[in-house]
């Protein structure tokens, strides 16, 4: 109700000659009011206007049809005068009609949502929150309350409850005299991850549709899924002005944003449709907003010009507090004697003003409360009387633990693995804010594949402590915690929860710095804000609290946390990253251990990455075509770290039995050794590296040898004869380590990958020359290399162009790789070098 109608009502109490002394306003009231039951919590004495208000009130919390009653009754008994007369029905009109339309009609469903909050449909049973609902009235009245109000409150003091079930449903149903023509308004709700991509944008627009398809005024005006897609990204202005076109003049479109918490979560992206959202209140669009939001989330308002702004205009925030005890009482008889059920249920007097007096007691006693009573409901339906013995018994034990109670309860059956998968589950359905647990929504897919959490998650949900009502459309349904009371009241969570503060905290740090550091251009070019041993810890703290995983399905986060050398080898698979950063990279994953399979070594033996070359014919300078059978061909050129494991094996360099028929030079040099182990080994002569094939055909048990020249070039051609460069018939900038690269020595193997033949074999231009296994002119001691090197240009690095030295001679720009017979058979030990 109004303030204005509040005090027409006052002042024609006040000008009743029986109103004027305590003793005759007895009388006159018990004569109208004492069969009702709101008789019982008048209070009769008093001034005149404070005894005419405190009727108003009394009757306006727990019994609106008792105001037209009154009314019906001065009528016939008081003495009215003409322009009294006039006024009661002035006032009948605005009261009578309102009260009989709000607490008549049949509920069939259940009287009690339990922790769910009251939507607009549930209006029937939403009570106790009269004058909450008429001071926000009130508010949105005021000039900032008509654009955008914002409901601010304590977690579980009912905000979502009051706005959708109190305030859209009366609007809806035109039940607000102070809100002219609402039943011509457009009225859509929204929490911003309603969608499918968690874009509030989208929220909103699915919301519109909604609203839209229901409301007969605007659903024959066009095909607004239609029309929505071809708006596309365009701004909430013109989509509001394209809304309202042609719509009557009395009409707005009332957006209620629920949870509006959720964008400061969002980072950029929150804060971006808050400041469009906000702005186009503020343009000619006839566009409304209320808000819902928690209490101790109104710091973050601080960081929002547009909205603090806003926050401090008057109308602009309506602060709901935790119901009174009669209001308390109303919502636990309400749903049961002021609605008719069908079939009747029973209640015992001294059980509302029982639960009241036990909920006034707890912290959070609203949501406590409001869980009990469909709990208790559940339990008394055999007899379909709500008692106070049951409420009292054993077994229910009043308001204090019941949701404790009842999680415990839906755990046992779950045993061991169930409690195993509790934290699986509630990782992804809490976060901590400013120390302060609060719930998050999560795809029920995101369990698809732990058959044990979607057992936790299908029994929280029976048990109506988790929710899954939404997301439909995309058939992947939405779960999240039904009331944050579960967090703080069920002692298993609640400890669950401390556990892990610190890492629940670190999550939303990465979160909200993953999404800012994306925002400002973050990707593989950029070096992270965080050096790679922080990134490092925080994988573990976060793993160790079985957060990681989640936070890992965030891109931006996943993009942040990713660990140092996987970003790396992305980096080096990026191709615009430098050169002379590709030699960084190689001696960094030198450094912490390179991973990538065929370059180091394993149990001792170098580890070879084995990839097959079709056969075929290539034209070789002065030998013209050549046939090749096929064959496979190592991914890298052997590694230093693949070199010093044959020279440091008790079996290896030093053995003379590798060195038959070849010529073992002295001294060998040992400057390699110093330069990281994931480059090509250097300073080995045609005889060294032959002589290493013989010792890892022991090993490996396969014929491993040098490659002949025909084999290398069908591999560094790519297995087509147009190929000049494993990548194609030309030359491109950054695809070797060649003198244009300018780094001036080797690089790690593998750093140019797209430089890689279409085989998938690397290296094959430039960073080393590589010895063949044949002679470069028959009947000579020379031997071929191939390739090119870091110190010679790109014409030197064709697939066809040959060079040669003599087997004995090392040099810092010489290595090689080896080959195998394709398919792989059993080594033939004698012939493994040349």
């Amino acid at each position: 109700m109004t303030q204005g109608l509040r005090q027409r009502f006052e002042m024609l109490l006040r000008h009743l000659p029986e109103w004027e002394n305590p003793e005759s306003r007895h009388v006159l009231l018990r004569g109208i009011l004492r069969e009702r039951e709101v008789w019982d919590y008048l209070q009769t004495k008093g001034s005149v206007a404070v005894s005419a208000g405190m009727l108003h009130d009394v009757c306006e919390e727990r019994d609106l049809e008792a105001l037209c009653v009154v009314l019906d009754g001065l009528r016939e008994i008081a003495k009215i005068d003409p322009e009294g007369s006039k006024e009661i029905e002035f006032l009948r009109g605005q009261f009578c009609g309102r009260g009989a339309a709000r607490r008549r009609g049949v509920w069939e469903g259940v009287p009690y949502k339990g922790l769910n909050y009251f939507d607009k449909d549930d209006s029937p049973i939403f009570f106790g929150r009269e004058a909450a609902l008429q001071q926000l009235v009130q508010a949105l009245n005021k000039e900032q309350g008509r654009r955008f109000a914002v409901v601010m409150g304590a977690s579980g003091s009912g905000k979502s409850s009051l706005v959708r079930a109190g305030l859209w449903a009366g609007l809806e149903k035109g039940e607000m005299a102070e809100m002219a023509g609402s039943r011509q308004w457009l009225i859509s709700a929204m929490t911003p991850t309603d969608a499918a991509d968690g874009e509030p944008k989208s929220a909103l627009r699915a919301g519109a549709l909604e609203a839209l398809r229901k409301h007969g005024a605007f659903q024959a005006r066009c095909d607004w899924k239609s029309e929505f897609k071809t708006l596309g990204g365009a701004g909430i202005v013109a989509v509001a002005q394209r809304v309202l076109a042609g719509a009557p003049a009395e009409a707005c479109w009332l957006v209620i944003l629920d949870q509006m918490e959720e964008l400061f979560a969002q980072g950029s992206s929150g804060t971006a449709f808050l400041d469009e959202l906000i702005e186009a209140t503020h343009a000619p669009t006839r566009l409304r907003v209320v808000a819902t939001l928690r209490a101790d989330f109104y710091q973050h308002c601080h960081g929002h010009p547009a909205l603090l702004r806003l926050l401090n205009r008057d109308g602009g925030t309506f602060h709901l507090g935790a119901p009174d005890r009669r209001g308390l009482e109303q919502m636990v008889s309400g749903p049961l004697t002021q609605v008719e059920a069908k079939p009747a249920w029973v209640l015992d007097d001294e059980l509302p003003a029982a639960i009241a007096a036990d909920a006034e007691r707890h912290a959070g006693g609203l949501a406590l409360m409001a869980f009990a009573l469909r709990e208790l409901y559940e339990a008394c339906r055999e007899a379909r009387r709500m008692d106070l013995a049951t409420y009292r018994s054993e077994e229910f034990g009043g308001l204090g633990g019941v949701i404790a109670r009842r999680a415990e309860k839906t755990m046992e059956p779950l045993g061991e693995s169930g409690a195993a998968a509790l934290g699986r589950v509630f990782a992804r359905l809490v976060r901590v804010n400013e120390g302060a647990a609060t719930r998050r929504r999560e795809r029920r897919s995101a369990w698809v594949d732990d058959a044990e959490a979607l057992k936790v998650v299908d029994a929280f949900e029976r048990a109506r402590l988790l929710v899954a009502d939404r997301g439909a459309e995309s058939g992947d349904r939405v779960v999240e915690v039904a009331h944050e009371a579960l967090l703080r009241e069920w002692p298993r969570l609640a400890r669950w929860i401390e556990e892990r503060k610190e890492a629940f905290a670190l999550q939303e740090r990465v979160r909200t710095e993953a999404q800012a550091w994306a925002n400002s251009g973050g990707n593989w070019r950029l070096r992270r804000p965080w050096p790679a041993d922080l990134i490092e810890e925080y994988r573990k703290r976060l793993e160790t609290a079985g957060l990681l995983g989640s936070l890992l399905e965030d891109d931006a986060a996943a993009l942040l946390l990713t660990p140092e050398v996987e970003w790396l080898l992305r980096e080096v698979a990026q191709p615009e990253t430098g050169a002379l950063r590709r030699w960084e990279i190689g001696k960094r994953l030198a450094e912490i251990g390179d991973p990538r399979p065929g370059v180091g070594v394993k149990d001792g033996v170098p580890d070879i990455l084995w990839r097959p070359i079709s056969g075929g014919t290539v034209e070789i300078e002065k030998r013209g075509s050549v046939r090749v059978e096929p064959f496979q061909m190592a991914a890298y050129p052997i590694t230093i770290a693949q070199f010093r494991a044959f020279v440091d094996a008790p079996d290896g360099y030093g053995w003379e039995r590798w060195w038959k028929d070849l010529e073992k030079k002295d001294g060998l040099d040992q400057a390699w050794q110093s330069a990281p182990g994931n480059h090509p080994v250097t300073d080995v002569n045609w005889y060294d590296a032959a002589a290493f094939c013989r010792w890892l055909s022991e090993k490996l048990g396969k014929d491993v040898r040098l490659p002949d020249e025909q084999e290398w070039q069908q591999a560094a051609q790519s297995e087509r004869v147009g190929f000049a460069y494993p990548w194609g018939p030309d030359w491109r900038e950054g695809h070797a380590n060649t003198a244009e690269a300018d780094i001036k020595r080797t690089t790690a193997v593998g750093m140019f990958p797209q430089g890689d033949s279409l085989q998938q074999v690397s290296d094959l231009a430039g960073n080393v020359w590589e010895w063949c296994r044949n002679e470069y002119e028959a009947g000579q001691e020379s031997r071929v290399l191939r390739g090119g090197s870091w110190g010679y240009d790109r014409d030197l690095a064709r697939a066809g162009f040959r060079y040669y030295y003599p087997p004995h001679y090392r040099s810092f720009y010489i290595g090689f790789r080896v080959v195998v017979l394709s398919p792989i058979r059993n080594a033939g030990r004698g012939t493994a070098g040349h």
